[in-house]
């Protein structure tokens, strides 16, 4: 789950800086634990091409491991996911009024199944989401460890970088960086982060800035980023009346 967070938040923190990434993930339990999740990530055409005219490289880390998921490779996915219970029902690539867009959607039949397909997605910690029982006749969905065989990481021979302090730096480089930082900053009105998350039971409490019905939504846009809650670790609780999950114990 903290892979999750740190994503979202890496994508707040891009959006804040350049307005030109937009991503959207939402998360619907069924009263067994099964489910559905749907996530939309996409990047203006005005940071791809900053992107092919200067290089991951040169770009801000957080944008360049964003960039990373846009290249994910459908195949590869799939067979990472085979025997844990997800179902990889959409994997689109496309261009959407000008924006490269990722579209992904998955069937799951537990949360720990999601939290995998999520860190194998996303990379990171064997952190995911779990469904706890309460102890009050309510359960409570918040971040759970989970014990997972580690990410394979590929090798990569290690290269010295070099950092060239402002009186170093190439003049023409310089002004061709202060030029495409001026074209991103103008995208700013683009930001649009959210996350939702659907309970099947009636919410008790949540720590979202907002509820509607069963759903949470923490969600990050152009009139709040500045002000906007960095906690978007869910905790949320809701009824278990009518239930037929089992909660981790």
């Amino acid at each position: 789950m903290k892979r999750i967070i740190t994503l979202l938040l890496m994508v707040a923190l891009a959006a804040m800086l350049t307005g030109c990434v937009q991503m959207h993930m939402d998360t619907t339990i069924k009263k067994d634990g099964s489910g559905t999740m749907d996530m939309t990530l996409s990047l203006s055409k005005v940071l791809t091409d900053a992107i092919a005219e200067m290089g991951t490289g040169d770009m801000d880390d957080d944008i360049g491991e964003i960039t990373e998921i846009m290249d994910m490779d459908k195949k590869e996915l799939k067979k990472s996911l085979k025997g844990h219970d997800v179902k990889l029902k959409e994997f689109k690539k496309d261009i959407v009024e000008g924006r490269e867009t990722l579209n992904i959607s998955m069937e799951f039949k537990t949360l720990e199944s999601l939290s995998f397909a999520l860190r194998e997605v996303m990379g990171g910690e064997d952190q995911g989401m779990a469904i706890l029982d309460n102890g009050d006749g309510n359960y409570v969905l918040r971040p759970h460890e989970y014990d997972w065989p580690a990410l394979e990481v590929e090798e990569e021979e290690a290269e010295e970088e070099t950092v060239d302090s402002m009186d170093d730096m190439d003049p023409a480089k310089m002004q061709k960086q202060m030029e495409l930082m001026g074209k991103l900053m103008g995208a700013m009105g683009e930001i649009d982060i959210s996350m939702k998350i659907t309970v099947p039971g009636d919410i008790v409490e949540s720590n979202a800035p907002t509820v509607e019905g069963r759903t949470s939504i923490w969600a990050i846009d152009s009139t709040n980023m500045m002000s906007a809650d960095s906690n978007m670790e869910p905790n949320i609780v809701f009824s278990s009346k009518g239930l037929k999950l089992k909660p981790v114990k």
